[in-house]
C-alpha cells in the first residue's frame, strides 16, 4: 500500500468534556477523495537547500519539499518517486568528505520522513563506498525498484482505485547499488508485462540514464505510459511524446516537484495528455500555416489558397475533449522560499548546520603558503588608497556584499558557499574557512589576481591583471550556481568610474 494513501488530516481525537455534559469522540476525518497523483523528485545530487546566490537559484530545500508532499497527500492518493543521483553528484574532494557524508545521511533521513514509494539510485550513490551507502539505507528504506540488476523487481502501487506499476532502469554496464546493470530493454519489456499482468492500469519507468538512451528505450518498449528521466533532467512543465507514452523531466537539485495527476486512469485504453496533445497539434498546424502563408505572399500562387483555408479551419475546430478519457495532467510545483519548511525536517537541517562549523574547520583551517617569488593577497581594503573610485563602485555591487548574504543565510561555514563569497579561496595566502576576515566578499583580487606585491611596490602593473577573461568569472558563475550567467550582460554591472579596465 502506498505511503500515506489514507493519511489522516486531523487524526482521531477523544474530547473529554466536563461531567454532566457527557463525552463525545470526533469522527475520523475522511480520506482525500481527489484524483491519484505521482510526485517526481529527480537528480537531487546532494542538495539540501538552495544556494540563493542569485534570483534564479531561490528554489529548493528538502524541508520545503516535505511540506509540499504533505499538501499533495491531502488532495488525493499520492506516491513519491525518487530517481537519479540523490546522495552525491560526484566523489567529493578530500577536504569535504565529512560534510558530504553528513549531507548524504541527512538526505536519507529526510526522504524517509517524507515517505518515498520507489527509488532508483545510481553509481554516484556509491562514491563513498558500498558500506557507507548501506549505512544510509539503514535510515532510508524506500524500495529500490531497479529491474536490470540481479534480483531487481518493480512495484505495484495502489492509489485509491488505481494500480500503478513502477520500475527503474540503470544505464547498461553501470555499477549501481543493486549490482551490475544488464540490458535495460529486455528488463523493461519483461517488467512492464509482469506489472500489466498483475493489474497495473498505468506503468511508469524511472530511467537513471541519459535522455537519448531513455528515448531509444521508449521507442522499443511499448507497454510503458510514463518515462521519467533522472539523468540531467531539464525543468520542463510539459511532457513530451516518447514511444507510445510520454517523457517527464522535473529538473534537478530539488528545485521543483514534478506532479502527474491521473484522471479516469483505471479504465482501459491509452493514457493521453489532452492539453499537451492539443498544444502540439496546434503548433504543428500553425507552423504549416505560417509556411504556406509565407509562400503565398512571395508567389501569389492561387493554388495555395485552399490549403491555407483548410489549415485555418482545422485550427478553428481543434478540440481535444480535454475533460474526457484516460488522461494525465502534468506540471512542476516550484519549491519556493514562501513554502514553510516542515518542522521535523527543518530541525534535521538546522542540526546539520550546527555540526558543519566543527566539520569544516577540522578539514580546512590554514591557507597554503605563498611560493617564493610569488604574490600573496592584500585584501580589498589595501586597494582603497589608490583606487578610491573603483572601490566605491565595487562596494555597490553584489560582489561587495557577498559575505553578508552568507551571514544572513547562516552558511558562513559551508565551503560550497564560502568558496565563491571570499577572495583567493584555498589559494596560496588566500582565504580558508578558519582565516578569511581580510578576504571576505568577492574582492578586487578575485578578478585581478593576488595583489600583495602590487601594493608593496607602489602599483607596478606587472603584479596584477587588468583584463579579466570570462573563464575567471565562470569558476563561480557556473551552471549550478548561476545558470543564467551571460558574460556580456553581467560585465557592465560591475563597471563604473575608476573601474573601466575590463573594457580596455
Amino acid at each position: 500500500m502506498v505511503h500515506g494513501r489514507h493519511r489522516i488530516a486531523l487524526g482521531l481525537l477523544l474530547a473529554l468534556l466536563a461531567p454532566g455534559c457527557g463525552s463525545k469522540a470526533k469522527p475520523e476525518a475522511e480520506a482525500p477523495d481527489g484524483p491519484p497523483r505521482l510526485l517526481v523528485l529527480s537528480s537531487q545530487i546532494g542538495y539540501i537547500e538552495p544556494c540563493g546566490c542569485t534570483v534564479d537559484l531561490l528554489l529548493g530545500g528538502i524541508a520545503r519539499i516535505a511540506t509540499l508532499v504533505e499538501a499533495e497527500r491531502a488532495k488525493g492518493p499520492t506516491a513519491v518517486l525518487v530517481v537519479g543521483p540523490h546522495l552525491f553528484e560526484k566523489a567529493p574532494p578530500e577536504d569535504r568528505v565529512a560534510q558530504e557524508e553528513a549531507k548524504a545521511r541527512l538526505i536519507g533521513r529526510s526522504l524517509q520522513a517524507i515517505g518515498v514509494d520507489a527509488v532508483v539510485p545510481t553509481a554516484a550513490e556509491l562514491v563513498r563506498g558500498r558500506a557507507f551507502y548501506e549505512a544510509v539505507r539503514g535510515d532510508f528504506t524506500a524500495p529500490d525498484v531497479t529491474v536490470n540488476v540481479a534480483g531487481g523487481e518493480g512495484r505495484l502501487l495502489t492509489l485509491g482505485d488505481l494500480k500503478v506499476g513502477v520500475f527503474g532502469l540503470a544505464a547498461a554496464g553501470a555499477e549501481v547499488p543493486g549490482g551490475a546493470a544488464s540490458d535495460p530493454q529486455a528488463a523493461a519489456e519483461a517488467e512492464a508485462a509482469r506489472l500489466r499482468a498483475e493489474g497495473a492500469h498505468v506503468v511508469a519507468a524511472l530511467g537513471a540514464m541519459p535522455k537519448r538512451d531513455l528515448r531509444r528505450l521508449a521507442r522499443q518498449v511499448g507497454a510503458v505510459d510514463l518515462w521519467i528521466l533522472g539523468d540531467h533532467p531539464e525543468e520542463l512543465d510539459v511532457v513530451s511524446p516518447a514511444g507510445e507514452g510520454y517523457l517527464i523531466e522535473a529538473g534537478d537539485r530539488g528545485r521543483n516537484l514534478g506532479r502527474v495527476v491521473l484522471l479516469d486512469a483505471a479504465q482501459a485504453g491509452k493514457l493521453t495528455d489532452p492539453a499537451g496533445d492539443a498544444a502540439r497539434a496546434r503548433k504543428a498546424l500553425e507552423l504549416q500555416l505560417q509556411m504556406r502563408t509565407s509562400m503565398y505572399q512571395r508567389t501569389q500562387d492561387p493554388a495555395l489558397e485552399p490549403a491555407i483555408a483548410e489549415l485555418k479551419a482545422k485550427l478553428a475546430d481543434l478540440d481535444y475533449a480535454a475533460g474526457k478519457g484516460k488522461r494525465l495532467e502534468y506540471d512542476l510545483i516550484p519549491v519556493t522560499k514562501g513554502t514553510v519548511p516542515r518542522p521535523d525536517v527543518a530541525a534535521e537541517v538546522a542540526a546539520y548546520q550546527e555540526t558543519l562549523k566543527k566539520l569544516s574547520l577540522a578539514a580546512d583551517s590554514t591557507p597554503p603558503p605563498v611560493p617564493e617569488g610569488k604574490s600573496g593577497y592584500a585584501g580589498s581594503a589595501a586597494c582603497l588608497d589608490c583606487h578610491e573610485e573603483a572601490h566605491v563602485v565595487w562596494k555597490g555591487t553584489p560582489h561587495g556584499k557577498a559575505w553578508q548574504t552568507l551571514v544572513d543565510a547562516n552558511k558562513t561555514f559551508d565551503p560550497y558557499c564560502v568558496s565563491c563569497h571570499v577572495t583567493g579561496w584555498q589559494q596560496p595566502g588566500g582565504a580558508v574557512l578558519g582565516n578569511n576576515e581580510m578576504l571576505r566578499d568577492v574582492g578586487c583580487e578575485s578578478c585581478h589576481g593576488p595583489g600583495a606585491r602590487h601594493v608593496e611596490v607602489g602599483g607596478d602593473e606587472y603584479w596584477t591583471k587588468r583584463k579579466v577573461p570570462e573563464t575567471v568569472c565562470r569558476t563561480c558563475h557556473n551552471a549550478h550556481h548561476s545558470p543564467k550567467f551571460d558574460y556580456a550582460t553581467y560585465l557592465p554591472k560591475i563597471l563604473g568610474p575608476g573601474h573601466q579596465a575590463l573594457k580596455d
